[in-house]
């Protein structure tokens, strides 16, 4: 019903009463009635979304729907993490992030689907179902925020909340065909949330529009950066030895059109060799969650008074892949110490040579294909192999803690592919301001 408004047009015409709330509640209730079978969703109470005291009505996020992966706590509904072992887990406070935004006047409609525990890039839950793409419901929606990106995509939400630690939001949102924003880690407070990795993990956005991402993270963070100069030409790497290698016909087909559109309009693309990121990135990309995983994840059960769970969540994990790489790293580990901190120095390496290609080049951002790939058929979304093509291209910027955002450049009718940019760690507010710029380009089909 409101999906013609951007973020920032719905929030003032709630404010304004130009649109009603109990009116958005009902359609929000109907929507959902009718795409339940994308099992976007874990938990649905848009109850929450109906009082709203006038007081709010300051606030900049004033009635705003907005869902949260069912990892985030959210007080008064269940934090499931996809997982059978936490189904009846309901934390007594509220996330970093969701009081955030609650303090803003968004209102919570519910917890998104996703894959258990986030251990995959498929959302084909096996106690929850399997999120499929509204874009074309014969394929997964992604993950492991899968359930985040659908509800967005489908029109539920017009803002969720998901984790990235790999790539679990950019790579639903290229899936699906939304925008995925992934902060500068810790630009997010990330209290609350059932971990992978501290090093890796924060909460990310996923919006219809860059405009709407824009919108909601300057509010999140209370920077409002004006609107980059059109004189000025952005000088944009293409890191094209490892992150546009080995591309699927359609990825390196809508990409490369993306990108000539932007030299077009007289942005400077330059080439840059990117084959150390790739090399360096291999030793980390799952030493350091793993590891992580047995040190972080229990201890978040012991803050919430469940430490003495651990063993039978994990033995309670649905998906067999999971209960199987976690079992055998906990029977007889095959990430050591040694491993461990041999990722952290390849993480310090990597920040290094990402640095000195942007300086050597004189880069203002990166850009590359989000996924490699299209969203993997539902029939096919068990195939394990299917972890490392999807978060090849998005694990990077994770172990970076840089910030990332993908925005959607497939061919009308075609299934959705991604375009992502980067910037360097801590210029969020630059990479917005820059593909907010861009973004107008891109749509060129």
């Amino acid at each position: 019903m409101y999906r013609q408004f951007s973020i920032e047009q719905l929030v003032n015409g709630f404010r304004r009463g130009e649109l009603c709330l109990d009116t958005w509640q009902q359609a929000l209730r109907e929507r959902h009635d009718r795409a339940q079978h994308l099992h976007s969703f874990i938990t649905f109470d848009p109850a929450t979304f109906a009082y709203t005291p006038d007081a709010d009505r300051l606030a900049p996020l004033y009635g705003l729907p907005v869902s949260f992966k069912d990892n985030i706590n959210v007080s008064g509904m269940p934090t499931t993490a996809g997982t059978p072992g936490l189904a009846d887990y309901r934390p007594q406070h509220d996330a970093g992030i969701v009081a955030r935004f609650k303090q803003l006047g968004a209102r919570v409609v519910g917890k998104n689907n996703m894959h258990e525990l986030s251990f995959g890039v498929t959302s084909a839950n096996h106690t929850y179902g399997a999120v499929i793409n509204p874009a074309n419901e014969l394929h997964g929606a992604g993950g492991s925020s899968g359930g985040c990106a659908a509800a967005v995509a489908a029109g539920l939400v017009p803002c969720a909340v998901g984790t990235d630690t790999g790539g679990s939001v950019r790579i639903p949102a290229a899936f699906c065909g939304v925008v995925g924003l992934r902060p500068t880690t810790g630009e997010y407070p990330a209290d609350g949330i059932v971990p992978v990795s501290q090093t890796k993990d924060t909460p990310g956005l996923l919006t219809r529009t860059v405009e709407d991402c824009r919108f909601v993270h300057g509010h999140l963070t209370g920077r409002h950066l004006p609107a980059l100069p059109d004189d000025r030409a952005l000088r944009i790497g293409i890191p094209e030895r490892f992150l546009w290698a080995d591309l699927d016909n359609n990825v390196s087909r809508d990409c490369r059109a993306a990108i000539d559109a932007l030299a077009s309009a007289g942005m400077e693309i330059v080439a840059v060799d990117d084959t150390v990121i790739g090399e360096i990135n291999e030793c980390i990309q799952f030493p350091l969650p793993i590891y992580e995983f047995f040190i972080d994840f229990p201890r978040f059960l012991m803050k919430e008074g469940r430490g003495a769970e651990f063993l039978d969540i994990l033995a309670r994990i649905g998906d067999p892949g999971i209960k199987k790489i976690l079992t055998a790293q906990l029977e007889s580990p095959a990430i050591s110490y040694t491993d461990y901190v041999q990722a952290l120095m390849g993480k310090v390496r990597l920040e290094q040579e990402y640095r000195q290609l942007f300086s050597r080049h004189q880069l203002d951002l990166m850009a590359y294909p989000t996924v490699s790939c299209s969203a993997p058929l539902l029939a096919d979304c068990a195939d394990e192999s299917h972890f490392e093509r999807f978060v090849r291209n998005t694990d990077p910027a994770s172990n970076l803690a840089a910030p990332s955002m993908t925005v959607p450049v497939a061919a009308k009718g075609s299934l959705p592919v991604g375009l992502s940019f980067d910037a360097l760690p801590g210029q969020d507010g630059f990479l917005l301001q820059a593909v907010s710029r861009l973004s107008p380009l891109l749509n060129i089909r």
